[in-house]
């Protein structure tokens, strides 16, 4: 069966339940919680935490830019430290909603030719970024590798442009249903030295030659409608 760069993202989407138009879901991700709401093309973004007895929160909307509240008072951010919290809140609510965010429309999605990793066959996805919408990171380049069986993203890397630069390969672990979602924890890996290619890192991971950076953990996942 041939299918094209969008139809798989679609059946990934669906395979993990990002299809629905309204939902919230709250979760912790190191020493924040965070939340955020769906609502068709509309979402609010948030996260709070308690640092030297001081409550600290951001919230951003489709509407909004981040605003940032400490013991519920408003701070006044330079524009350049509110851009570094949006960016934060941004990558991790990404990640998190990943395959859902495949579809937005900056977004440019290739298919390479497939591939198979342990023992599976994956398909292969190139994603690129418009700089119009495409965020302060439009420049990142993406490989996305999903199960033929299944849908579900096992594997993806990407290269990055900011703090100097570097490129990241994740392997999905833990995956678990929660109110008719799916989610999964990660295994974060970097190459040992500088590559040009993201296709070259599957082989470079069967031949363990990548460096675990870290374990992408998010814990008490509840989801609303």
């Amino acid at each position: 069966m041939i299918l094209k760069a969008e139809e798989i993202i679609e059946k990934s989407i669906l395979s993990y339940g990002f299809g629905y138009g309204k939902y919230k879901i709250n979760f912790d991700f190191r020493e924040y919680h965070y939340q955020l709401e769906q609502n068709d093309y509309n979402y609010l973004y948030s996260r709070q935490k308690i640092s030297k007895n001081k409550k600290i929160f951001d919230i951003m909307t489709s509407d909004e830019k981040l605003k940032r509240f400490e013991n519920d008072i408003l701070v006044f951010l330079e524009d350049s430290i509110q851009s570094v919290y949006s960016n934060s809140l941004n990558s991790v609510i990404y990640f998190f909603q990943l395959p859902k965010p495949l579809q937005d429309r900056a977004v440019n999605p290739i298919l390479l030719d497939p591939i198979e990793i342990e023992g599976n066959e994956y398909w292969t996805l190139r994603i690129t970024f418009d700089e119009e919408g495409g965020g302060n990171d439009f420049q990142d380049e993406f490989r996305y590798w999903i199960n033929k069986e299944n849908y579900h993203i096992d594997y993806f890397a990407y290269n990055y442009l900011t703090d100097g630069g570097g490129t990241r390969f994740r392997k999905a672990k833990n995956l678990r249903k929660i109110n008719g979602f799916l989610f999964q924890d990660y295994i974060n890996y970097k190459p040992q030295e500088k590559i040009n290619s993201l296709d070259s890192l599957p082989l470079l991971f069967e031949k363990d030659s990548l460096e675990i950076l870290s374990i992408i953990e998010n814990k008490n996942i509840k989801v609303e409608f």
